[in-house]
């Protein structure tokens, strides 16, 4: 294992650095936003930017790895996320800022992946796991860090912009001059949606509502810090109590799920997440270290779903499935991402601050309705029979999801591919094989 992460000190720093100045941007970005004069619903759709690149950049930058390698791949990312934080300072254009979140998503993305896929081939079986750890308290760290640094901002100056901008640049120094050789990459294969709602509706939906809740606060967490009268410190504080309750929360939620039915203890997380969020609306700034304690619980509770919608999947495939099923969850999430900023914006701005909690404490509501109506329409499968719960960086792509060492590698077999369906013996799932072709 100590061999294994000092070879991987560049990979670690340089996504240190990046997510830094991730959380410093996001967070200037909210609070110049508003100053700016910028429209609630104008502010959402810039913010919903970045999800729409990040969900282009995981899509298309495997291609561009596969062309050009890993260090000048992210030596260019790391280039176009760098500018693109300097452009903010130039105009402070709302259509312009928008042009940039999307730069941003997609570069962000695209390191992401040469750092998971990097990561992947320096891991052995034994270290896969404790490699995914330390992956996913780095990203974390760097991110609150980045958040708690926002709060230095004066409003006035450009100092954190730079700031931000100089943390994207050098990150990618360790990685140009590492000693080690670039890993060959070979991009994870989806599953189609209709077979994983075949495998898992309640995974399928429940990651496709996460990413929609977790954009919200992320993406427009600023914007409602501004407009409930938090100052700059007290807003940096808020949306880093998310981040790191997030991290807290992972081991005892994933260790209750290895123990339990797992659609069992999204419904209590879901309803603790509900109450809290509903709790934090009525609440507002009229007591703001009883609002930074609502948001921690809810952030600590709700972004667990996140991995356990994962583990969740698995506990119907063998090892083989779980890569391919686990990179279409992630696309699900991702495509309900791009909808929160916009969407709970324009709420914001018809209804007025109170709704940002509201609608998330609505959303999980509505998860917990639909939990409860999946397991009175299938059988859990048995605890001895579940995998362990491992926890996901929220902030990777599909990529990350080979650190988990209960995965493995399959190559399709052509010959085989339209009969044989490696789901049809599943005792768990009610997935007839398909009908073998006519000779």
């Amino acid at each position: 294992m100590f061999r294994s992460l000092m070879s991987s000190w560049p990979l670690f720093f340089g996504l240190l650095l990046i997510m830094i100045g991730n959380g410093l941007l996001v967070f200037l970005l909210g609070v110049r936003a508003s100053a700016a004069g910028f429209s609630t619903t104008v502010s959402g759709l810039m913010m919903g930017g970045y999800f729409i690149g990040f969900f282009g950049g995981s899509r298309y930058v495997p291609r561009i790895l596969q062309d050009v390698g890993h260090i000048r791949t992210f030596g260019a990312l790391s280039a176009i996320a760098s500018a693109a934080v300097l452009v903010h300072i130039v105009s402070v254009n709302p259509a312009l800022w928008t042009i940039m979140r999307l730069f941003t998503g997609f570069a962000y993305a695209g390191m992401y992946i040469v750092v998971e896929s990097w990561l992947n081939d320096k891991s052995t079986n034994e270290t896969r796991g404790q490699m995914l750890a330390i992956y996913m308290i780095i990203t974390m760290a760097g991110l609150s860090a980045g958040q708690l640094l926002g709060g230095l901002d004066d409003g006035i100056t450009n100092l954190l912009f730079l700031t931000a901008s100089i943390l994207v640049s050098v990150a990618v120094v360790p990685i140009l001059i590492t000693a080690s050789q670039a890993p060959e990459f070979s991009e994870p294969e989806s599953v189609s949606l209709r077979r994983l709602f075949q495998i898992s509706p309640l995974a399928l939906v429940g990651m496709g509502l996460q990413g929609f809740t977790a954009s919200m606060i992320f993406g427009m967490g600023a914007i409602y810090a501004t407009s409930i009268g938090m100052s700059n410190q007290q807003g940096s504080v808020f949306l880093a109590s998310v981040t790191i309750a997030n991290v807290i929360m992972q081991y005892p939620v994933g260790r209750l799920s290895d123990r339990f039915d797992r659609r069992l203890v999204i419904l209590i997380v879901a309803s603790i997440s509900s109450v809290a969020a509903a709790c934090a609306s009525f609440v507002g700034i009229s007591s703001y270290w009883g609002l930074v304690m609502l948001t921690a619980l809810y952030g600590g509770f709700s972004m667990t779903i996140y991995s356990l919608c994962i583990a969740h999947a698995n506990d119907y495939l063998s090892p083989s499935q779980m890569i391919g099923t686990a990179s279409a969850l992630i696309t699900v999430n991702g495509i309900g991402a791009i909808f929160g900023p916009p969407v709970i914006a324009a709420l914001m701005d018809l209804f007025g601050s109170f709704i940002f909690f509201a609608v998330m404490s609505g959303v999980h509501i509505g998860l917990g309705v639909f939990v409860l109506a999946r397991m009175s329409l299938r059988s859990a499968v048995p605890a001895e029979a579940q995998g362990p719960f491992i926890a996901v960086p929220e902030q990777g792509t599909a990529v990350a999801v080979s650190l988990n060492p209960e995965t493995a590698w399959s190559e399709p077999d052509p010959d085989t591919a339209l009969t044989d369906d490696p789901l049809a013996d599943n005792p768990y799932l009610d997935i007839a094989a398909p009908a073998k072709p006519s000779s």
